[in-house]
C-alpha cells in the first residue's frame, strides 16, 4: 500500500482505530460506549497535536484537535446489508480529492431508519491495517459545507461473516478525511448516492468553527 493509496485506511485504521474499536465494542452498554467514545476522541486529539503529518501544510488558525458533535445515542443504528442490489462485487472507481481515481469493490448498501424515512448508503470492501475485510462508507448529509467537512465524511465498519447482514451503523464515529488537514493527503469523495437529505449532527465537524476559520 503506498502512502496516498488510502487515505482512509490510514487516517481511520492507523490514527483513530474506530474499526477495531467498534469490533470490540459494538454492543457496549450507554455508559461504557460513552465513555470509550470520549477516550477515542482524547486519543485522537493528541495524535492531531502531536503526531499527524501535515506535510509542509500549517493548521488551521485556532486549531486545539478535532471537534465532535456532542455523542447521541440516536445515531447509533441498526443497520442491514442489501448484498442483493445491482453492482454488489463491482469494481468501481471514485475520484479523490487531488483528482486521482481509487478503485473500489461495492459491497452493498446498507439500509437503515432516521429522523422518521429510511436511507442507503452504499459499502465498499476494504482492507484494514490489521487483516481483517472492512466496509468503507464515504457519505455527505444536510451539515456538509456548514457543520461538517463539505466533501463529506467516513465510516469504517468491521466486516460480518457472510450471512450475517445485521450492522450497527455508529454516525458518533463519522470522521473526516485527512485532506481537511492537509490537502496533500489524497482522499476519496462520496459517490453522489451516498448523500443523505437529513443533517447528521453526529461524529466529526470541522476543524476549527466556521466564524474563526473565516
Amino acid at each position: 500500500m503506498t502512502d496516498q493509496e488510502h487515505d482512509h485506511a490510514e487516517h481511520d485504521h492507523a490514527e483513530h482505530d474506530h474499526a477495531e474499536h467498534d469490533h470490540e465494542h459494538g454492543h457496549a452498554h450507554t455508559h461504557d460506549w460513552r465513555a470509550e467514545l470520549e477516550e477515542l476522541r482524547h486519543e485522537a486529539r493528541h495524535y492531531f497535536l502531536h503526531q499527524f503529518d501535515w506535510r509542509g501544510q500549517q493548521p488551521p488558525e485556532g486549531f486545539d484537535g478535532p471537534r465532535y458533535f456532542p455523542p447521541d445515542e440516536k445515531w447509533r443504528l441498526a443497520a442491514r446489508l442489501d448484498a442483493d442490489v445491482e453492482g454488489v462485487g463491482d469494481e468501481v472507481t471514485l475520484p479523490t480529492s487531488t483528482g486521482q481515481l481509487r478503485q473500489m469493490s461495492v459491497a452493498g448498501q446498507l439500509v437503515f431508519e432516521a429522523e422518521g424515512g429510511e436511507h442507503r448508503l452504499t459499502a465498499f470492501r476494504s482492507h484494514g491495517h490489521d487483516g481483517f475485510d472492512m466496509l468503507f462508507v464515504p457519505f455527505r448529509d444536510a451539515t456538509s459545507g456548514s457543520e461538517t467537512y463539505g466533501a463529506g465524511r467516513y465510516i469504517d465498519l468491521p466486516a460480518n461473516d457472510e450471512g450475517d447482514d445485521e450492522y450497527e451503523l455508529d454516525f458518533n464515529l463519522a470522521y473526516n478525511p485527512t485532506c481537511v488537514y492537509s490537502a496533500a493527503y489524497d482522499c476519496p469523495i462520496p459517490p453522489p448516492g451516498n448523500r443523505l437529505t437529513v443533517p447528521v449532527r453526529a461524529g466529526e465537524m470541522m476543524p476549527v468553527p466556521e466564524s474563526a476559520a473565516g
